[in-house]
């Protein structure tokens, strides 16, 4: 099968077109999902309602003697 050099002229903008609207796009994503691992690396959330309160600690949380009343 023969092209044409305009048609292949053609053919080839076309698909450099798409590429660079991929290339953008691709540098978007690539931007917040870095930005999205720099916040998750902070380690903690930000003082502001309702994360005010540290959590607590190893042998804070459960109940009592393991739920049993004296």
């Amino acid at each position: 099968m023969k092209i044409k050099i305009d048609e292949l002229k053609k053919m080839v903008r076309r698909v450099v077109k798409e590429a660079a609207v991929e290339g953008k796009m691709q540098k978007y994503y690539r931007k917040t999902f870095a930005k999205m691992i720099a916040t998750a690396s902070t380690g903690g959330n930000k003082n502001t309602p309702p994360f005010t309160k540290k959590a607590a600690g190893p042998g804070k949380s459960g109940p009592d003697d393991s739920g049993y009343t004296s």
